[in-house]
């Protein structure tokens, strides 16, 4: 499914991931909680993406239980996956 596939909106590819970390954030209310999940369930595209957000989520549970990974390896890959990098070429 492409970003054109969404029937939310305005609202794109960027908001619709932005939503999905402060649903699954701890320190998002139920209440709040509860908002995001009508907002994404009005949207096909949006509650297909929440549903796989589940389901990845319940996998790596499934698999490592308990387990969490120290801090310092959690720090690297958040700043992995929010880092944008890019070579940049130059024809003469």
């Amino acid at each position: 499914m492409g970003a054109g596939d969404c029937t939310c909106g305005n609202r794109g590819e960027h908001s619709t991931h932005q939503l999905l970390c402060e649903l699954f954030d701890s320190d998002t209310s139920p209440a709040r909680a509860a908002e995001i999940r009508a907002e994404l369930g009005a949207c096909p595209h949006c509650m297909s993406k929440l549903k796989s957000e589940q389901d990845v989520r319940g996998l790596v549970r499934d698999c490592c239980g308990e387990a969490h990974a120290p801090e310092p390896l959690r720090q690297r890959i958040i700043t992995s996956i929010t880092t944008v990098s890019y070579t940049e070429i130059r024809y003469r």
